[in-house]
């Protein structure tokens, strides 16, 4: 159970880092939000926290499954991460609403002004 448990939070963290990141990015912000594009610092902001929580996945799996097999599972599945994000912003960006919804509570007081 236990394996099972850190596997599903091993794909979870990969997931939203690549969602993180791809919400820096003004065109998937706009897809996702439709508000006006974040100001530079919380875009930073996401990228560092997209990039921190890839770390993190890798650190995860490294510690289930030891350097070896652990580093092998971690390139599969950040692959396979960047491509649920992808596919889910090209077909189902509504899905990432609530993701994009709570970014853009917590970074209001940063939005840039529109253009």
């Amino acid at each position: 159970m236990n394996s099972i448990l850190s596997f599903v939070a091993l794909v979870l963290v990969l997931h939203f880092g690549f969602a993180l990141l791809a919400l820096s990015q003004d065109r998937n912000w706009r897809l996702v939000v439709a508000a006006p594009s974040l100001s530079r610092v919380a875009k930073i902001t996401l990228r560092i926290a997209g990039y921190a929580l890839l770390a993190l996945g890798l650190s995860l799996a490294l510690w289930r499954d030891g350097p070896g097999f652990g580093s092998l599972m971690w390139g599969t599945l950040i692959s396979l991460a960047a491509c649920a994000v992808t596919m889910i912003l090209s077909w189902r960006a509504h899905w990432m609403t609530p993701l994009g919804s709570a970014i853009r509570a917590t970074t209001s007081h940063h939005s840039a002004k529109p253009r």
